[in-house]
């Protein structure tokens, strides 16, 4: 990695030789200046990579003239981070970083340089403190960070997916993921780590437990992710009930592994139990489980499922997070042009935007799923199972009028299947898109689980939907042109002013609801007008989703819990149904604050892995 150019410009003298100390000791090459004016001349000589410059000392609309700089000259413009006591009421120039620094040792500003200095090395940003990396694993999936991190010998951990990695000098030396340590853990995490990442420097937060080389758990993450997904393909849900087949005893001659597989079998609810309850990687156990199922001496026992949830793709719900909580997924469409794409099946989100950006003049349309596509769905799930289905707000879509409609029409087809009594099937407008449906999906399913009837389910959902509440902020007001939601002159305007539109939804309605000049207010603002419709003294769920932007999700979800006592955090990307509509760098925020009747049906289920 080659050795960037530093320079110091601060008038605090013990400051500043702190740190040029703490980076040069850091092996970066390191200019150190006293004042504003032998500042210029350094900046204008030296061509520094990177500036830490006092804002007292400096112009902070153009930093020693650093922002001037010819781009034809090539390489990136330098990264200036200014030294502020504080951010209130400073306005600064895209690109400029500002680290707040009132009441910091020197050895706490220089983490935060550190952090601005490592993100530039790997191409990644930081949060808005300065105290971690963000990026997205579906533009820099795991196995290609973690060399990176490795060849940076970077030390400290990276976050992701609910679990964590320790890194020591770029090796990883520990990991955690739900219940998990060790080897079995960095093996899930390779597999279900989705979403946003942080990577954070400083001391790593657990001890070494970990003592093989990064190439040799890699490795050993992607033979047992062949696995299980071989494994997987021949067993059913993961939430059936195993038990052994000759009672409580252990047969004799069962293979090292086996025998503790077919012990965790005896006692599971369900197979992703014996998942949590045993030693080996996930693939492994399965394999074993799957051999089992052959061999006679474990058999499967159908999950038991009263109600099963059934959404659409708007909810945007994360796969690990559906699949565990047994949430039935109905596509919308998407079509660009002649081009037609099933939302979340045949387009992921990150492959969306880059359609966006690469057929800027085709604005893509969508389309609910049609009632021959709802039949075909609840066919599925009805023999087995009744069904809360919850949809997108019937002002933004026909999804849910479509859905009644199946629901009506198959009701003698699906008593015919069902046997024995007429299966309970119940449509819930949820008067919300993405996240805020996420929300209340989520909900439904735990309640599901808890093993409520489909008809208390579906009355609580409706008794709760007021009270979910969903702001966003549209990087561009181009895109609400577009689909419609904001006139033409109003997003002319909005671009050439640099305004940010805060939207959210009103009786199912999306609807403007405010708009701010810079996008450094737009965040606070959202915070603000979320306080106005909760008790900020309770417990709140939140949810997080954003249209490729995960360093503005991660401003947004730190300022939400700095606010809030937050009980919950769900993330999720925005798909392409709504990103259509709301375009690339959109971020918003779902919110919902249980009633203390509520609260013990939509916590998580703890045994529901």
């Amino acid at each position: 990695m080659a050795r960037l150019t530093v320079l110091v410009v601060d008038g605090e003298e013990n400051r500043r030789k702190e740190l040029v100390r703490g980076l040069a000791g850091q092996a970066y090459e390191v200019i150190a200046a006293a004042t504003a004016d032998e500042g210029r001349r350094f900046a204008a000589g030296l061509k520094p990579e990177v500036i830490v410059a006092a804002a007292a000392l400096v112009d902070v609309t153009d930093p020693l003239g650093a922002r001037g700089s010819d781009p034809s000259a090539g390489g990136l413009s330098p990264t200036t981070i200014l030294l502020v006591e504080t951010k209130a009421g400073v306005e600064v120039p895209a690109g400029v970083l500002l680290a707040e620094v009132e009441g910091l040792t020197p050895q706490a500003i220089l983490h935060k340089v550190r952090t601005v200095l490592l993100g530039r090395a790997l191409g990644l940003g930081s949060d808005p403190f300065l105290g971690s990396l963000v990026g997205d694993l579906a533009a820099l999936p795991l196995f290609e960070l973690l060399p990176m991190l490795q060849t940076a010998a970077v030390t400290g951990c990276v976050r992701t997916g609910g679990g964590e990695l320790s890194l020591e000098e770029g090796e990883v030396i520990a990991a955690r993921v739900d219940a998990q340590r060790g080897v079995k853990a960095f093996v899930r995490l390779a597999r279900t780590a989705a979403g946003h990442f942080r990577v954070m420097l400083g001391q790593p937060p657990a001890a070494r437990e970990l003592f093989k080389d990064l190439l040799s758990l890699m490795a050993l993450a992607m033979e047992d992710q062949d696995k299980y997904k071989e494994a997987r393909s021949r067993l059913p849900t993961l939430s059936s009930r195993p038990r052994l087949a000759c009672g409580d005893a252990l047969p004799p001659g069962l293979l090292p592994g086996q025998d503790e597989v077919a012990a965790a079998a005896r006692r599971s609810r369900t197979v992703w139990d014996v998942l949590d309850r045993t030693e080996p990687p996930d693939g492994a156990v399965l394999a074993d489980v799957a051999r089992l199922i052959e061999m006679g001496v474990v058999e499967l026992d159908a999950a038991n499922t009263a109600v099963r949830i059934v959404t659409d793709s708007t909810a945007d719900l994360p796969t690990e997070l559906a699949t565990r909580h047994q949430v039935h997924v109905v596509p919308l469409s998407v079509t660009f042009g002649r081009d037609v794409y099933r939302d979340g099946v045949d387009l992921v989100p990150e492959a969306f935007y880059k359609l966006v950006r690469r057929r800027e003049g085709t604005h893509p349309q969508t389309s609910p799923p049609a009632q021959a596509e709802f039949l075909a769905n609840y066919r599925m799930v009805v023999e087995r199972s009744d069904v809360v289905s919850v949809h997108l707000s019937e002002r933004v879509s026909h999804t849910v009028v479509n859905a009644r409609a199946a629901a009506k029409e198959g009701h003698k087809e699906f008593c015919r299947l069902r046997g024995v009594d007429a299966p309970v099937l119940e449509v819930v407008d949820s008067m919300q898109v993405s996240t805020g449906l996420a929300l209340m999906v989520l909900m439904a399913a735990r309640m599901a689980q808890r093993r409520l009837p489909a008809h208390e389910i579906r009355a609580r959902l409706e008794a709760m939907r007021p009270r979910v509440h969903l702001l966003f902020v549209a990087d561009t007001p181009e895109y609400l042109a577009r689909g419609g939601r904001l006139g033409k002159t109003q997003a002319w305007l909005g671009g050439m002013l640099g305004v940010k539109p805060i939207l959210g939804l009103e009786e199912g309605e999306i609807v403007p609801v405010d708009r701010v000049r810079r996008a450094e207010a737009a965040y606070p603002r959202v915070v603000e007008l979320l306080k106005q419709r909760v008790d900020v003294t309770r417990p709140v769920m939140v949810g997080i989703g954003h249209a490729v932007a995960p360093v503005a999700a991660v401003r947004l979800r730190s300022l939400l819990q700095d606010s809030f006592t937050v009980s919950e955090v769900i993330e999720n990307e925005i798909g392409p149904v709504v990103g259509a509509h709301v375009g690339p760098g959109c971020v918003g925020a779902a919110m919902f604050q249980p009633t203390e009747e509520e609260q013990p049906l939509v916590a998580p289920v703890t045994d529901a892995w």
